[in-house]
């Protein structure tokens, strides 16, 4: 209480300082907010030591596989000469320097049917039609056109399809390019030049780049439609335009300052932090509407600095707990081995942190500038209230008898997480992908099977043999496959070790295609022992099935014996680090629930100086955690990157409806009410608190849905849900608890 009594001096004697010394420092730290940027990369969720990545690593160092940006051609023809002389001006634009592998203009390589065909009318003419005119360029004459296509039977399927609608332009960038400015130049070209075919830019590193953009473009969506609706229910609880500054005011310093925060030590943001945003406007009013609440309801206090010394020394208390107890359930996230959940952990608990500073500064200052005195008494809640209180053995029962039923199907909860229902919906970068997928028979993500040998091992017919029978085993599983082994078995299908030689020399140092990637060191390395098989699975794919394809390719590899000392890796890439981190999402939602609850257990018991309060605080959390089960599988939800962070949300959200209850009732049974009516006062006073703050923080997650981001629907439906359950349990498990024999 000294603390709450010296603050309170400040604050009444120097309200109008306070406020203008805090706004200057908040001006100061939000301006690093500039420097935030969105980060949309999947492999950013596992540490940068994790075996699928280190695996990965080696393969990509090894051979230089190159980012690649997909230009989609549609057109009703694309062996019209008009449109394959479209794709040449392009490509020509984009690759401005077509000798210098990528040194000026970043584009190390091209791929595409207009390039083949004028190499292939550059050939001199040779009789019988088997040459060309000895000119590089895309000849006028569609016979020709068609001719040379039938000579790049081999390109079909990977560069066009057969129906002569589709095609593709595969550009291999460089490894310092800049993507940002190629990409945008890609985009001002084809604006520019796609007159006779619709062109779509499209491949992994356009679409990261269009997910990120547009991430940012829905921060400043949510964020208005937020603010706007925790105002309305500010508004509708307060019914004054003062109500509603005090109540949005701190809330707003509080994002700054977290945002600012973010800007200066921890800018890359995910998609998650879309929901900081939300989640903060939700929680962060709370505490505004706590203290706002109890100063109105100390209006018989003439003393202003006796009334901010009540309001700050027993429901500031209690929000400091409240506070306390919801950084710890964030900070929790921040023992997850997956790295974006400790930056949104870390975003969430710095501002819940900015959140109660700024209302036990701003709200008494505003107060006392404002003058703010209104508070009505709702009967319609107090008859509610004497409902609740009456009946609380039956809503007990009942909230025991689902605790009973949502457990029962616990083991029926599935876990996801698909990349691209992650991304914003309706993204012609990711729509024309998942095209590209279905159309040329590849998966939009790349994986490989690493290969080494002894010196020469790759010229053995029985090793290229081993190979190829791996590839068709895989094929069998579902996945495609791609490796020399296919090149070689083009030429002869009985193999001969000088034929081999041969052939295989052309996979060193050539660019060569792979589907829709490219190595720059080629296939296979100078000393014949190194090369990779390239593994493909279907864009789309869900998550069960992945595992189910990987662990069929690696259990392949394991029953395959490689002649030559071989040795096959387990299979590394973008699939595989997708299927690692759903296995890393149930160990990381338990280990941070469990530190989670241990902790708040212990403040609740140090900040309530008993065991048994602690523990009948906390007991509300944990039957909301309990219906969380019932709430997925009914809600057909599956646990996900992005909903993983829901449990700890809880036990820091859901903590403060108790230790507000809690904390009220224990003041009116000092006053000298019985157990029975204290817990009624409660519900009629700080109860109707509760409301307004699960209002605010539902509503601002309703903003979410402006936004065509299905994972992020899922998020906001499950946290507004539990929030729900956790305002019910408040109400119909805690009055039981708190008439019982602990509470003295």
């Amino acid at each position: 209480m000294k603390i709450a009594h010296s603050l309170a001096k400040i604050l009444v004697k120097r309200p109008k300082t306070v406020l203008i010394v805090y706004t200057i420092i908040t001006i100061i730290i939000g301006s690093q907010i500039r420097n935030v940027y969105m980060q949309s990369d999947l492999t950013s969720f596992l540490p940068k030591d994790d075996p699928t990545l280190r695996l990965w690593n080696k393969i990509n160092d090894e051979f230089q596989i190159g980012s690649t940006i997909i230009i989609y051609v549609e057109a009703d023809d694309i062996r019209d000469p008009y449109v394959l002389q479209e794709m040449d001006r392009v490509t020509t634009k984009i690759n401005t320097y077509e000798l210098d592998k990528g040194k000026s203009d970043g584009v190390f390589s091209v791929n595409s049917i207009a390039q083949m065909i004028k190499e292939q009318n550059a050939r001199p003419p040779l009789p019988m039609g088997l040459g060309g005119t000895g000119k590089y360029e895309i000849p006028k004459d569609s016979d020709l056109i068609i001719t040379y296509l039938a000579r790049l039977q081999a390109s079909e399927g990977i560069l066009f399809l057969n129906t002569y609608t589709v095609a593709v332009i595969i550009f291999q960038l460089s490894d310092n390019a800049d993507y940002t400015q190629i990409l945008n130049h890609v985009k001002a070209t084809l604006a520019k030049e796609a007159r006779y075919s619709t062109m779509t830019i499209t491949g992994s590193i356009a679409m990261q780049q269009a997910m990120r953009d547009q991430n940012l473009r829905s921060l400043t969506i949510v964020f208005p439609l937020a603010a706007l609706g925790v105002a309305c229910v500010l508004f509708f609880f307060h019914r004054t335009l003062k109500g509603l500054l005090i109540g949005f005011m701190p809330l707003s310093y509080a994002l700054l300052l977290t945002f600012g925060v973010l800007g200066t030590i921890q800018p890359e943001l995910t998609i998650l932090s879309i929901a900081v945003a939300a989640l903060l406007l939700g929680l962060g009013v709370d505490y505004s509407i706590y203290l706002a609440n109890r100063f109105a309801e100390e209006c018989t206090l003439n003393d202003k600095i006796q009334r901010v010394e009540c309001t700050l020394g027993r429901t500031g208390k209690a929000v400091f707990l409240c506070a306390f107890t919801t950084i710890i359930g964030f900070s929790s996230l921040m023992t997850s081995t997956l790295p974006p959940m400790v930056t949104f952990g870390f975003g969430c608990a710095i501002g819940i942190m900015f959140a109660f500073l700024s209302a036990t500064i701003l709200v008494p200052c505003l107060c006392l500038v404002l003058k703010f005195e209104k508070h009505e008494t709702i009967h319609q809640w107090k008859r509610f209230a004497k409902i609740l209180v009456e009946n609380r053995k039956k809503f007990f029962a009942i909230s025991c008898f689902f605790v009973v039923l949502s457990l029962l199907v616990l083991p029926q909860i599935k876990t996801d997480v698909n990349y691209y229902d992650m991304a914003p919906q309706g993204i012609p970068e990711v729509e024309k992908l998942l095209e590209y997928s279905r159309n040329f028979g590849t998966g939009a993500n790349f994986n490989a099977l690493y290969i080494e040998t002894d010196s020469q091992g790759l010229t053995y017919p029985e090793v290229i043999e081993a190979i190829h029978t791996m590839e068709v085993q895989i094929r069998a599983a579902g996945g495609s496959a791609y490796s020399i082994a296919d090149e070689i078995k083009k030429i002869n299908d009985v193999l001969e070790r000088s034929v081999i030689i041969e052939k295989i020399a052309e996979f060193i140092g050539v660019d060569t295609i792979i589907l829709d990637k490219i190595a720059k060191k080629g296939l296979v390395d100078e000393q014949y022992s190194k090369t990779f098989i390239l593994v493909s699975f279907p864009a789309g794919t869900s998550v069960g099935q992945l595992e189910q394809m990987i662990d069929k390719v690696n259990e392949i590899v394991q029953n395959t014996e490689l002649p030559q000392n071989g040795y096959v890796s387990t299979l590394a890439g973008q699939d595989v680090v997708n299927v690692e981190i759903n296995k890393q999402i149930m160990s990381s939602q338990a280990t941070s629930l469990l530190i989670a609850l241990l902790l708040v257990l212990a403040c609740l018991i140090i900040g309530f100086n008993s065991i048994g309060i602690g523990i009948l605080a906390i007991t509300p959390v944990l039957v909301v955690l309990a219906w969380e089960p019932g709430a997925l599988v009914m809600l057909d939800i599956p646990l996900s990157i992005i909903n993983i962070t829901v449990a700890s949300i809880m036990i820091g959200t859901g903590i403060d409806y108790s230790i507000q209850t809690t904390q009220r009732v224990r003041e009116e049974v000092a006053k000298g009410l019985s157990k029975t009516d204290a817990v009624r006062t409660t519900i009629e006073t700080t109860g109707w608190s509760l409301v307004g703050a699960a209002a605010t923080t539902c509503v601002a997650l309703l903003s979410t849905f402006a936004v065509n981001i299905p994972s992020l629907h899922q998020f906001s439906i499950v946290v507004i849900t539990l929030i729900g359950f956790s305002f019910i349990a408040s109400l119909c498990v805690l009055p039981m608890l708190l008439t019982s024999r602990f509470i003295k």
